[in-house]
């Protein structure tokens, strides 16, 4: 085995040295790191610019050449580097170059009026130019992609590599790659490429994509996190006023409202391959501002973007990241049509802070363009069929293919990858990430997770402490079965309660889904309004480790459910459910869901038998969706979401108690407002025909624990309003540091403020007052009124989001008020505050 790793390294290392890697740091005659200094291979356009700390890295694929290292109000220095070439440690001294017919300024101390800043001729040039470049400029177009997403773990240390590869640990340090800073390691775990025929109709504004191959390796594919995290870097337009990123809306630095937020400079002027271009860097007015700092290359006369590199300012605070890093190309043809030839999109990720001497997490994406065919039209038809990928090995090619099609160094990186990840320290690391981001942690060979830890422990006035343990099966994201369950224990009230559910993805294309559940635990049926295809309870009214007042308000379920569940498309299903629930009060001497059998009657009833069926349609333009299996997770990329369910009873049917209809509508759109921030807008409503007791009615969803819960209402107990018709709505605008990052002094703290507003409005029919009248517990006392919201319920509120330290700035505090409304008088219930703080977490990516 040392011996198949040593010549794995071997001929590894034989490989990297194919190609040229500079690596270096610039500093002035004082030892001062010089950052933005120019880096290029003389007569390319390959290179770089120096970071913060004066430091540099790339590769070129020459393996030798003349470094040529510019800066304004410096000496232009040359250097030959050659394959023996490892670090360089240059040092400009100042000169007095002056550029002919170009003025050149430095960043100033006090702003420049845009129309006294050189740079702002070029910008308007640009502007004009945006929207008519590219190939929306022509009808017709065709184009070869090739996507590489890679993951590894970075800045590594000499202690770090040894304690993976031991023995081989000499061998393994020659081969190992050099992180961007040039001084520390880095080591790829994951690799995935995705090669692509793209079709395009302007005309007809339809974009038809044929994946050709697929390949995957490495430890990434054990969850659904490292998807996402990739996902960060869709196709970022910077050709777009605002760019959204993680759900936030970032000022494009070509944005023609850029003098905003932006100071630019222009540096100063080359020609390549008998063309000017202007060097422009832009760096953020304000730090904390949701902005970026780089430079982009602009070639006179036609002013189209030859090349852009950006990165978010340090000061933006987005949770988890360290960096991130964008790099665009683009060829001009004509003179008047760019097409981009290359994106590369790298992101930083580290747990704790943002201090360069961490390891973290790197997020390389890059994307290759190639063989454009413009203006070859093709039939509407062919436009129109829209080829779908459902099965994980669908584009499987052959090893022969790959050799054409990868790049010069994917084969040495796939080699690394399979000798890294079976250490078991690399595994731990990527084990850790999937149980922060999931919750679920991974047992040994079973292929079973137990989990989500953060359900593990609750506290109720009816189970007292309630301990509670899930688990799933869970081999890879692409499953096609899927089994998974809890068992839960109360220590007041001493019972077991638990829950067992199998999904199984019947056909891939078209793809359905079947699921079947039974459960008997205990629920708070007061805490939501909406539910499709959960069929396991778990609402977070029982699951709630701390809360004000009391909790009796709870209900004892027995359910059977199934779902048939059938995608149209990715964005676009319908489903069906049939449930079978047996409803009683969790605590009847304090609550009663008990109703009389008919209006007038003496007795009452104390349990619901609940036969039903549901149909729903789930529409969600835009979202992005991952995995292929029976299980899939959805992508925070900002997309509306459209629900439609409709319930029926029926009584007599398997002793079903109540026959009655249903019909529920939701609608959520997160609105991105540019630099003013984003406004989340959730709208439902929905109608009861029939008469049905309060455990079958629309209850107004309540919060009594101290933390935020999306679409509910934090000043109101549970079951304060029922109704069987009603409206509600939830308003959150989220400024993103619109307001506070413009206070002196309060900038540097890195909050963001927030405003809220719910309401909600209904109403019960005198037939379901009838019915439920006159419920007493078992002690005799009712301690249930069945009020209406009739006169239109309301909480308002501000707060402040990012807090925390370093990269842990998942915290919200929200001021909260309330309208005046007559509480019920119930009996065990606490009076509700008219004012409270509350705390929200939301752990971002």
């Amino acid at each position: 085995m040392k011996l198949k790793i040593t010549a794995l390294l071997l001929f590894t290392s034989l490989l990297l040295n194919a190609q040229l890697t500079l690596r270096g740091t610039v500093v002035d005659e004082y030892d001062n790191p010089l950052p933005f200094v120019n880096i290029y291979i003389k007569g390319t356009t390959e290179g770089t610019t120096t970071d913060d700390e004066g430091r540099f890295a790339f590769r070129t694929k020459k393996n030798r050449g003349t470094l040529e290292i510019s800066f304004v109000g410096f000496q232009t220095q040359t250097i030959k580097v050659t394959r023996k070439t490892k670090y360089l440690n240059i040092v400009l001294k100042e000169g007095t170059d002056v550029l002919e017919e170009v003025i050149v300024v430095t960043k100033p101390k006090n702003r420049l009026k845009k129309k006294e800043n050189p740079a702002y001729r070029i910008l308007k040039e640009i502007w004009k130019r945006k929207r008519k470049n590219g190939v929306d400029l022509v009808d017709h177009y065709q184009y070869k992609r090739h996507k590489t997403i890679e993951i590894g773990l970075n800045n590594l240390d000499t202690a770090f590599i040894q304690s993976i590869f031991k023995d081989q640990y000499k061998q393994a340090i020659k081969e190992i790659q050099y992180d961007s800073d040039g001084i520390n390691y880095y080591i790829p775990i994951y690799l995935s490429e995705q090669v692509s025929k793209i079709y395009g109709n302007n005309k007809s504004d339809k974009e038809r994509e044929d994946i050709i191959a697929e390949k995957a390796e490495g430890l990434g594919a054990q969850g659904f996190v490292f998807d996402r995290m990739a996902m960060t870097f869709q196709n970022i337009d910077v050709f777009r006023n605002n760019i959204t990123l993680l759900r936030k809306s970032f000022v494009s630095p070509l944005s023609t409202d850029g003098f905003a937020t932006y100071d630019y400079v222009l540096y100063d002027s080359v020609v390549n391959n008998d063309k000017k271009l202007y060097n422009i860097y832009f760096f953020p007015i304000r730090d904390q501002d949701l902005a970026f700092k780089g430079n982009f290359w602009v070639a006179d006369k036609d002013f189209t973007i030859k090349k852009l590199r950006m990165q978010v300012v340090k000061g933006a605070n987005l949770n988890f990241v360290r960096g991130l890093t964008f790099q665009k190309e683009f060829d001009v043809r004509n003179d008047s049509i760019y097409i981009p030839t290359k994106n590369v999109y790298e992101g930083d990720f580290t747990f704790l802070d943002k201090n360069d001497a961490n390891k973290g997490l790197t997020i390389k994406k890059t994307i290759n363009y190639e063989d454009y065919l413009l203006d070859k039209p093709l039939p509407d038809t062919f436009y129109d069929f829209q080829p779908q990928k459902i099965r994980p090995d669908q584009y499987y090619k052959s090893d022969e293919y790959w050799k054409n099609e990868q790049k010069e160094d994917n084969n040495d990186t796939y080699k690394l990858i399979t000798s890294v990840k079976s250490k078991k320290r690399i595994k731990k690391i990527t084990g850790f990430i999937n149980t922060i981001s999931s919750g679920y942690i991974n047992i040994g060979p079973l292929n079973l997770q137990l989990g989500p830890f953060w359900t593990a422990l609750a506290n109720n006035e009816v189970e007292g402490l309630r301990t509670r343990i899930g688990f799933r099966t869970f081999k890879t994201k692409d499953d096609r079965f899927r089994l998974a369950g809890h068992v839960a224990y109360g220590f007041k009230d001493k019972e077991f309660k638990y829950g067992l559910e199998g999904k199984y993805l019947l056909s891939y294309q078209p793809r359905i889904a079947v699921s079947a559940a039974y459960q008997k635990d205990v629920e708070q049926l007061g805490s939501s309004l909406f539910n499709t295809t959960q069929l396991l309870g778990n609402t977070f009214g029982s699951t709630a480790l701390f809360s004000r007042g009391n909790n009796f308000f709870l209900s004892s379920v027995e359910k059977y459910a199934t779902n048939f569940d059938y995608s149209i498309h990715n964005n676009l299903r319908i489903g069906f459910n049939l449930s079978h629930s047996t409803i009683r009060s969790a605590s009847p001497e304090n609550f009663s869901v008990s109703y009389r059998e008919n209006p007038g009657d003496a007795n009452f009833v104390s349990s619901v038998t609940d036969v039903a069926s549901d149909m729903y349609i789930s529409f969600t333009p835009g979202r992005f969706v991952y995995g292929l299996g029976v299980e899939q997770r959805y992508g925070r990329n900002v997309f509306p979401t459209i629900v439609v369910n409709y319930r029926h009873g029926y009584k007599g049917v398997l002793n079903g108690t109540h026959d009655y209809d249903k019909i529920q509508i939701k609608y959520n759109q997160p609105i991105l407002l540019g630099k003013f921030g984003l406004l989340d807008t959730t709208v439902e409503g929905g109608k009861t025909f029939g008469e049905v007791p309060v455990s079958l009615m629309n209850v107004i969803p309540a919060n009594q624990s101290f933390s935020l819960v999306p679409n509910t209402f934090s000043l109101l107990n549970f079951y304060d309003f029922v109704t069987d018709t009603y409206v509600s709505t939830h308003l959150e605008h989220h400024f993103n540091g619109f307001i506070l990052n413009r206070i002196p002094l309060v900038r540097k703290l890195n909050l963001r403020s927030l405003l809220t507003f719910r309401a909600a409005y209904g109403t019960v029919s005198d037939a379901n007052r009838a019915l439920n009248d006159g419920v007493v517990n078992t002690a005799g006392i009712q301690n249930i009124q069945y009020n209406a919201p009739n006169k239109v319920y309301y909480e308002y509120g501000f707060g402040f989001e990012n807090i925390g330290y370093g990269n842990l700035r998942f915290l919200r505090v929200d001021a909260i008020w309330r309208s005046d409304y007559n509480a019920p008088a119930n009996s065990i219930a606490v009076p509700t505050p008219k004012f409270a703080i509350r705390i929200g977490i939301k752990p971002g990516l």
